[in-house]
């Protein structure tokens, strides 16, 4: 595994991906910080080129987790689906963090927000969720990847989750969550570009992934859950999985 990143390169630039960075370097609240090259969130890896494919393995990444659903994945495959004779290609899993039942997805496309959205899934899909934390707590060593298809949505929830777990505080989540619309803006000035009037996009087109939509969201786990761990364990996590999950991230002593 490579030398301990320096934070300015929280950022990775794997090429052909926008929003790549590592969760480590983050501080906690009793003094320390995540660790390095542990849980590295990113958009889809699809689009990486061959040499942005060598940067990922270089990083030490031996699990991707994808969280589109099924007809995303079909159309968009992400890197690295088709398995190799290469020993240090990574593990890939698709696990959906949706389940798209109608009457939830009904729930979705009236929701205002984000932030909203966030925590409808978070309520109707708990298993979803618990089975996403578990193949993250029990993936083999090396970096785990999480992403969809921006890295700034589903990625989000799991990445706060996680981040939550460290005991990384609160602001310093939500501002994690923020740098996916850095990162994206061109993005989201070309689209609105193309579209003449950015009243005219669309709901997830929008750049409304501010810090206040994690605040909000994960609010909304304390007041309805007691908080992160509670919701982990009412979603089927054991109390051994939390623990193995909260070491993926926690700081070395």
């Amino acid at each position: 595994m490579n030398m301990k990143p320096r934070p300015e390169q929280r950022h990775l630039a794997w090429e052909g991906c926008y929003n790549a960075r590592d969760l480590g370097g983050l501080p906690t609240v009793n003094g320390g910080e995540t660790r390095w090259q542990a849980v590295i969130r990113s958009d889809l890896l699809g689009r990486l080129t061959a040499q942005g494919r060598q940067a990922l393995l270089d990083y030490g990444v031996r699990t991707i987790i994808d969280l589109r659903g099924p007809q995303e994945v079909q159309e968009q495959p992400s890197a690295f689906t088709v398995p190799t004779n290469n020993l240090h290609a990574p593990t890939y899993v698709n696990l959906p963090l949706e389940k798209y039942h109608p009457p939830v997805s009904a729930l979705i496309n009236k929701a205002a927000s984000r932030a909203e959205v966030y925590c409808i899934i978070l309520d109707h899909y708990p298993d979803a969720t618990a089975e996403v934390m578990r193949a993250i707590a029990g993936a083999p060593p090396g970096g785990v990847v999480i992403h969809c298809h921006s890295g700034t949505d589903r990625t989000g929830i799991v990445a706060a989750l996680l981040l939550s777990l460290a005991g990384v505080p609160v602001a310093t989540i939500a501002a994690d969550y923020a740098e996916s619309q850095v990162r994206l803006r061109h993005f989201y000035e070309k689209i609105a570009a193309e579209a003449g009037d950015e009243a005219k996009l669309g709901f997830w087109a929008r750049p409304t992934a501010t810090a206040e939509m994690m605040h909000t969201m994960l609010a909304h786990v304390n007041t309805t859950y007691g908080g992160v761990r509670d919701y982990l364990t009412k979603s089927g996590l054991s109390l051994s999985e939390i623990e193995r999950l909260q070491n993926r991230l926690r700081p070395t002593s």
